[in-house]
């Protein structure tokens, strides 16, 4: 716990202080157990204003041995909480609502300040509010929920209340604890949508009254930015941040507001905007790691790598820690660490994007993306075990991707689990038909299966979708040579020259001028250094009319693609395919001489 011990502030002989639970509730038959069981060990009294129950909630609340109390509702929920308040008897008072829940380890810290409250009622308490949200997920923020019970301090605001700035004006001081309350009222996104229309109606009335108020302000951006209305939000924020008092005096709520309005740019995609803002916050305040944070993720939008690994690496060397609005600590370290990962695959640094990778996985529920760039970066290396597991475990984790099942498929065809391989490449095309890498990887897999009508379907719908992919045409090419489709094969043949930018204006007598065509092709992707390319090209070549030269082209492009064994399988069975004898180890031996 953070704050001090004030044993010494207690008159001798004097009892221990007494603290009182002050709630206002409507219809919360049956949330107001839960709570109020869990936290009666702590407490001395229990007030209760009903703001209009039509429920239970009354009766339950007498059983478990609250004072009840009428208020009728005004919109104000100040309004209500200072009716709890004055009837109070305790020295000191906390205030829950009836969707929270205190733990019972949380209970004993709270019996344990109790023993410490300085007698001379001059210190307020910040609690952990833990709040689970469908839109934000876990998320923390400190709020002031305990406080001394002295002539004076009172609520304000009609929503959103609040009792700092009261106290402040008291001399009251406020501290932060450990001490973590459960709130559980933001169960589904419709019932967050209804509290926050009827919480803007509120502000937006009594913004009419006030239109200076700050606060109000900050409560309205925050409400609209709950709900989405995002440009709403932006234009409430910067009244605040265009005022020289807040900027000048309030610092703390100026790196709030600063820091929540470059969030909202950023969801808005205004990615250069929001960097603006998170770069002049990194300044102001170069101890916060949420700045350096916001200027890190906006950086990396912009694709800007060095910056956003400069900025994300001072977001960890200045830890990110809760704050007065809601943040979700979990996602944020998650995301520290994925950006830094990204950045660094971005700019070529692949062991140091792998080890980032890796540590941020398990920190949060979008680690599904990590596993996905983990196992793009195994199926670059050739390690296609390790890229399956990757891709399965991203998928099972929530990438529910087609990009996932259809790398997940080519990692398994690189394994030789064709089976499963195809339903994977289904998959992906199920859930998108126009995946090119799906139809491509389906193609293939016909393909090795002697399936070549079927693969010819799959690499022409590839190609109706991207008609550059240089690769699909030599596949297209080697399958209309076996099937003596002659006119197709020129046709492709064709196109590769054109893409290419080669002389294409030639009269073929022979297959072995259309090789030496393929050859041609073969050399200038070499020269361009598209190495797998030129492999394919000259494979081409050689199983339209195999020749001595074109081999010895590819020996050492396959050697340098590390799949020289299976170069020289594919070269025996083109040999066969063209009647030669072939050694029967796969050696080529003699043969190589009567090419």
């Amino acid at each position: 716990m953070k704050s001090k011990k004030n044993r010494e502030d207690r008159p001798a002989g004097k009892a221990r202080a007494k603290l009182s639970l002050c709630m206002i509730v409507k219809n919360e038959e049956q949330d107001l157990p839960l709570c109020l069981n869990s936290i009666k060990p702590a407490v001395d009294e229990i007030i209760i204003v009903d703001t209009g129950s039509s429920d239970k909630t009354k009766e339950i609340a007498g059983e478990l041995g609250a004072r009840v109390f009428d208020f009728p509702w005004s919109d104000d929920f100040s309004a209500a909480r200072n009716d709890s308040i004055l009837r109070a008897t305790g020295d000191y008072i906390l205030w829950l609502d009836a969707d929270d829940r205190v733990d019972e380890g949380e209970v004993e810290k709270i019996r344990l300040l109790k023993q410490n409250f300085p007698w001379k009622k001059n210190r307020a308490y910040y609690l952990t509010v833990n709040s689970q949200s469908p839109a934000d997920g876990e998320t923390h923020f400190y709020q002031l929920r305990i406080f001394p019970n002295v002539a004076g301090a009172r609520f304000e605001g009609r929503v959103h209340e609040q009792i700092f700035y009261r106290l402040k004006d008291l001399g009251v001081e406020s501290v932060q604890t450990d001490i973590v309350i459960r709130h559980t009222g933001y169960r589904d996104e419709a019932t967050i949508r209804q509290k926050s229309e009827r919480n803007l109606k509120i502000i937006e009335n009594e913004l009419e009254g006030d239109p200076q108020n700050v606060v109000l302000h900050y409560n309205a951006a925050r409400t609209l930015g709950g709900i989405g209305r995002l440009a709403e939000a932006i234009e409430h924020m910067e009244k605040i941040l265009g005022n020289e008092r807040i900027q000048e005096k309030e610092r703390q709520f100026f790196l709030e507001a600063s820091v929540l309005t470059g969030k909202y740019y950023a969801d808005l995609g205004r990615h250069d905007r929001a960097a603006s803002i998170f770069k002049d916050l990194a300044r102001q305040f170069p101890d916060n790691g949420l700045a350096h944070f916001g200027l890190g993720e906006s950086l990396y939008k912009l694709k800007d790598y060095p910056g956003a690994i400069e900025a994300m690496r001072q977001s960890i060397h200045f830890p990110i820690e809760i704050n007065m609005f809601p943040v979700n600590l979990g996602k944020l370290k998650y995301y520290q660490l994925y950006i830094l990962g990204e950045c660094y695959r971005e700019t070529g640094q692949e062991e140091l994007a792998r080890e980032f990778l890796s540590r941020s996985l398990n920190l949060h529920p979008d680690d599904y993306t990590s596993l996905q760039t983990l196992g793009l970066l195994a199926l670059q290396r050739g390690e296609f075990l390790q890229a399956a597991d990757y891709f399965e475990r991203a998928i099972e984790g929530g990438g529910n991707l087609s990009s996932n099942y259809a790398n997940l498929g080519l990692a398994l065809r690189k394994l030789g689990r064709r089976a499963e391989a195809e339903k994977a490449l289904l998959r992906s095309l199920e859930m998108d038909p126009q995946k090119v890498e799906a139809l491509i990887n389906l193609g293939h897999l016909c393909k090795e299966n002697k399936n070549y009508a079927k693969a010819l379907e799959y690499f022409k719908n590839a190609l109706t979708l991207n008609s550059r992919m240089m690769d699909v045409r030599l596949v297209m090419s080697d399958i209309y040579f076996r099937l003596q489709e002659l006119e197709e094969l020129v046709g492709q043949c064709d196109a590769l020259l054109q893409e290419l930018n080669l002389p294409r204006d030639f009269i073929l007598n022979s297959f072995k001028e259309l090789s030496a065509l393929y050859e041609l092709i073969g050399d200038e992707l070499g020269r361009q250094g598209r190495k797998e390319l030129s492999l394919l090209a000259h494979q081409v070549s050689f199983l339209i009319s195999p020749s001595k030269e074109v081999l010895e082209k590819m020996v050492p492009l396959a050697t340098s693609a590390g799949i020289l064994k299976r170069c020289l399988e594919e070269v025996a069975e083109v040999l066969q395919f063209h009647g030669y004898e072939v050694d029967p180890r796969g050696w080529l031996g003699p043969n190589l001489s009567s090419l």
